[in-house]
């Protein structure tokens, strides 16, 4: 089936409209068949937003995976390009996502670059030991010696930019924050976005996705905005965080090994947190996250993370700048967000200590 079709057949109309809208009506022919494959399918069962749906802090949408975010990626791009190699570069980015994604790399004590879970992934392993890849690839006149720049987003900066760039993963993952996870933006807003996008080079010589006019690069930044205050707030921190730590206890109690989270589904995860441990049940019936400067008594969060940002270049009299050198106002809420840092402790009441009790 068709992944548009599959999107309209269980109901989530709200992403039939957004992927649309990335792929600029359609999806292209030659894009499907790669779905088939394993790799990908395995994509479905990772969540996009790290776990955090799990909880009542947040109201989505709908559900949201890696790889509705890989293809909409993929469908900016080739709205973007035309071009089938980088089309699926950006299809291939988040293949080496592990279950609850930035999560992992609270377990792995690394809250401020957040890629220590991807780095244990071998992707050039993933891709080259899949023969029906290879022949897909040869489909779409993609030669073996490309195959590595396939392997590798980093080498197409639409793809994988430094910040403060704009590229299609950090693009799609602020437009999809606004409109699915925050639900705080229309499909008008989306579509405002995405049909102002550009490529322009940036002046360190690199491709770099940006804006046609101001007007909607002012949207985007107040967008931008929106997704990098959410992922500093203390619902997020703390939700990431607590996760983090009840899969630690479950790896010292064996229940789990980490290197299952790169096989086994979020949903498969989550029935064993819950059926091991009461204090899931706590944690999935949250709807507020408490924060004070004083240490509280019991279970708390003290977490510094990764801010994430960017600012985006935007084309006036023929040059392109970013939007924060031509805005003042731009320029003042982005110091704001700097400047900004949450209290230093994340409770709540009902949750005073990660138990290890129900152990089967």
């Amino acid at each position: 089936m068709k992944y548009l079709e599959k999107l309209k057949r269980v109901g989530k109309f709200d992403l039939y409209a957004y992927t649309k809208v990335c792929f600029n009506g359609e999806i292209p022919e030659f894009l499907e068949k790669y779905l088939t494959l394993p790799m990908f399918q395995t994509l479905e069962g990772k969540g996009q937003f790290c776990g955090v749906e799990n909880t009542k802090l947040f109201h989505p949408r709908c559900k949201y995976n890696r790889l509705d975010h890989s293809m909409n990626c993929a469908g900016i791009i080739w709205s973007l390009t035309q071009d089938k190699k980088r089309t699926i570069r950006a299809l291939c980015h988040d293949l080496r996502t592990v279950s609850f994604a930035h999560t992992i790399d609270f377990l792995l004590k690394d809250t401020m670059n957040q890629n220590s879970a991807e780095n244990l992934i071998d992707m050039k392993k993933i891709l080259q030991e899949s023969k029906k890849f290879r022949e897909y690839l040869e489909e779409d006149g993609i030669t073996q010696e490309e195959l590595e720049d396939i392997i590798a987003p980093e080498r197409d900066s639409l793809v994988d930019i430094e910040r403060p760039g704009l590229c299609v993963d950090r693009l799609e993952g602020i437009l999809s924050t606004n409109y699915i996870w925050l639900n705080i933006c229309s499909i008008e807003d989306v579509k405002k976005v995405v049909n102002n996008l550009t490529i322009c080079e940036n002046s360190q010589g690199k491709e770099e996705i940006s804006f046609k006019n101001l007007e909607q690069g002012k949207l985007f930044f107040k967008m931008m905005l929106s997704y990098a205050y959410a992922l500093q707030s203390k619902e997020d921190k703390y939700s990431m965080q607590f996760i983090a730590n009840l899969l630690d206890i479950a790896i010292q109690d064996g229940l789990l090994k980490i290197e299952d989270l790169y096989t086994l589904e979020e949903e498969q995860v989550v029935l064993l947190l819950k059926k091991n441990y009461e204090i899931w049940r706590e944690f999935a019936a949250l709807d507020k996250v408490e924060a004070s400067n004083l240490c509280p008594k019991g279970y708390y969060v003290k977490t510094e993370v990764k801010k994430r940002y960017a600012i985006p270049l935007v084309k006036i009299a023929g040059k392109n700048i970013r939007i924060t050198e031509i805005d003042s106002e731009c320029n003042d809420k982005l110091q704001e967000f700097f400047k900004f840092k949450e209290k230093k402790y994340l409770f709540h009441d009902k949750i005073k200590v990660l138990v290890r009790n129900d152990v089967c």
